[in-house]
């Protein structure tokens, strides 16, 4: 799964989560998955440019430092969590929502006087929840992948998370 298709995802889904107001919590959620897959394929982006530089024969500080961000193992612990966090938060604003939609519904109407928006708004609403878990699959998806094949996801000999023989 290319970054690109989860990170318009989440973006729709905070466009339309935004415009519905109803479900404007869960578009903040949105905010951070997008901040979610962006890092760490800004790394891997610079990797790849340090990789490509090098293959360049360009001996710059920068391609070294580059390259050194592969041998620098992350930890996919964090990663894994803040996942699970937005799977929780996603769970629990959709529950507090759906729970406390009478209160939510009295606010919009009483300050949204446009009679577009109450027959549009169901189908925002599902079409919103609809982009939500479908960006959290997509970004779980992407994540599968890139632990699998991304070298800063991987142990090197470098890598302070290596263990070390006491040599």
């Amino acid at each position: 799964m290319k970054a690109r298709y989860v990170l318009l995802t989440a973006f729709l889904s905070l466009f339309i989560n935004g415009i519905s107001l109803y479900n404007l919590p869960i578009g903040y959620i949105s905010i951070f998955i997008m901040l979610l897959v962006f890092i760490p394929n800004l790394f891997m982006k610079i990797i790849s440019f340090g990789k490509n530089r090098k293959a360049q024969e360009t001996d710059h500080i920068l391609v070294k430092a580059a390259i050194d961000f592969e041998k620098n193992t992350h930890s996919k612990a964090a990663y894994i969590f803040w996942i699970l966090m937005m799977y929780i938060a996603g769970g629990a604003l959709t529950f507090f929502q759906i729970h406390q939609y009478d209160y939510i519904d009295a606010l919009v109407t009483g300050n949204i006087h446009w009679s577009v928006f109450y027959t549009t708004a169901p189908y925002l609403i599902g079409t919103g929840y609809v982009l939500f878990v479908a960006s959290l699959v997509m970004m779980t998806i992407h994540f599968r992948k890139i632990f699998r094949e991304a070298g800063m996801f991987k142990k090197h000999e470098g890598s302070k998370y290596v263990e070390s023989d006491g040599k």
